[in-house]
């Protein structure tokens, strides 16, 4: 008895020792109870032949919202099953920690130290200061902004003719929020994703400002209400620099990227489209890079210089504390202008007249250089055992690292070796590189008591 509660002993402290192992135990835990509900015979069609390894990177595939599937949603599950994938969705989206963080403030019970902590991790916050009103702020904007696009949707699906009253108010519950958390899952008839509204521009303009709004951050959200309130109060209020930075940035990427699309498609895939086609397939691509995996045409029809394009959009990711995954855009920012400020021989790394922090820039780059080797790795896994060309394998392995679920057509013709790596990465990719590397680090830091002489190496 003594050796067993030992070993318990020890398992909670490899498991839950650190607020980082705690976070990333707990999500891993829910994956398992994902995959389990997602196998129940309740979830799944009669007759329909649905492996283990299925469910696991199904149920990882909805936790970290990417969207990547071995599986049709809709031939596959029943209306049960389909409940329980978009329940995972919801869950991995907003964050599993912010869903009991919100369990805790209904209930009226405390949000005590270690609590907040585990937000600060799960959220990638920089302090506990303000994280109670911060949470409040977030899931009632979450909520207010599904809840009137659930209505919208729905209500044009039917009047539009898509679907019959039921069917299209379900679909635009699996939607909604499927959009909004950018997972790229849909139940669409002949799995068509968002095809079936490639010529469909107020259904496109729905979803652009949806999975604008899942991927810019829960912070944009969060001081949106508080502006909102302030104008309605005739209040000034002004956006905090960090806001500004975030929503401008994701506007140049997705801004950035459409125009890039367009350029490279203008003789090829949008040679026979109006403008307005084009413009819109562009500018809809280039969103749905930022972790959403929806699309309004086949990827393999774009040039492979374009998909080059969308390989390198994908990593980048969405922004912080957001429904998306890769190395985030503040991070992408950091970088480049740390380049620039190296090459102009500058000491310091500056952005709207203030100094960014040392810390700050080497996190940008560990979370660059881990996630680059991170990506390649797995390519270089998943290509031993694979058939596929090494482009089409290199697309699949960073929309899974990026949570986006873009596909050239490969995922349900892997093994069952690179199902669980691919279902690995993407976890890693929501939860986030340096999320993992601080699994490693000791609950408290280890103050050095001998100080080194410094040395130099040649580099570069």
């Amino acid at each position: 008895m003594e050796h067993l509660r030992k070993f318990v002993k020890k398992l909670r402290h490899l498991l839950f020792g650190t607020y980082a192992r705690g976070f990333i135990s707990t999500y891993l835990l829910v994956m398992l109870i994902g995959t389990m509900l997602l196998k129940l015979p309740l979830s799944v069609q009669p007759g329909v032949d649905f492996a283990w390894i299925d469910a696991m990177f199904t149920a990882a595939s909805a936790l970290s919202v990417t969207g990547l599937t071995t599986i049709v949603v809709r031939d596959t599950f029943t209306i049960f099953g389909q409940t329980v994938l978009i329940l995972i969705i919801q869950f991995g989206g907003i964050g599993l920690i912010m869903m009991i963080a919100m369990f805790w403030l209904v209930v009226r019970k405390r949000i005590g130290f270690k609590q907040r902590n585990m937000i600060m991790t799960d959220q990638n916050q920089l302090s506990r200061k303000g994280i109670v009103r911060f949470i409040r702020n977030v899931i009632i904007m979450i909520f207010f902004i599904e809840g009137v696009a659930f209505l919208m949707i729905g209500t044009y699906l039917f009047m539009a003719g898509y679907f019959p009253i039921d069917e299209a108010f379900f679909q635009a519950f699996f939607l909604t929020i499927s959009l909004f958390t950018n997972a790229g899952f849909d139940i669409a008839p002949n799995n068509d994703s968002y095809m079936m509204f490639a010529n469909d521009y107020f259904m496109q303009s729905i979803g652009m400002g949806l999975i604008f709004l899942g991927a810019v951050g829960f912070w944009v959200l969060a001081e949106l209400k508080e502006w909102t309130l302030a104008k309605f109060s005739k209040k000034k209020y002004e956006f905090s620099l960090y806001v500004n930075i975030v929503v401008i940035m994701y506007l140049l990427l997705w801004i950035g990227g459409a125009i890039g699309i367009y350029m490279l498609e203008y003789d090829k895939f949008l040679s026979d489209k109006s403008i307005i086609e084009g413009i819109f397939y562009a500018m809809f691509m280039s969103i749905t890079t930022r972790n959403a995996g929806f699309s309004t045409m086949d990827v393999n029809d774009f040039s492979s210089t374009t998909q080059v394009l969308l390989m390198g959009l994908m990593f980048i990711g969405a922004s912080p504390n957001s429904v998306g995954g890769g190395i985030r855009t503040t991070t992408f920012l950091v970088i480049i202008l740390s380049i620039l400020s190296f090459a102009r021989g500058h000491s310091d790394v500056l952005i709207k007249g203030r100094k960014i922090k040392d810390e700050t820039i080497h996190k940008s780059f560990v979370t660059m250089i881990a996630s680059a080797s991170l990506v390649l790795f797995v390519l270089f896994l998943v290509s031993f055992f694979e058939p596929h060309s090494t482009s089409v394998l290199a697309f699949e392995v960073t929309s899974a690292f990026g949570t986006t679920g873009l596909s050239l057509g490969v995922t349900e013709e892997l093994g069952s070796f690179s199902k669980l790596v691919i279902s690995l990465l993407m976890f890693i990719g929501r939860m986030g590189v340096l999320a993992l590397l601080l699994i490693f680090r000791p609950k408290e830091k280890k103050r050095g008591l001998v100080q080194y002489p410094e040395t130099d190496i040649i580099v570069g």
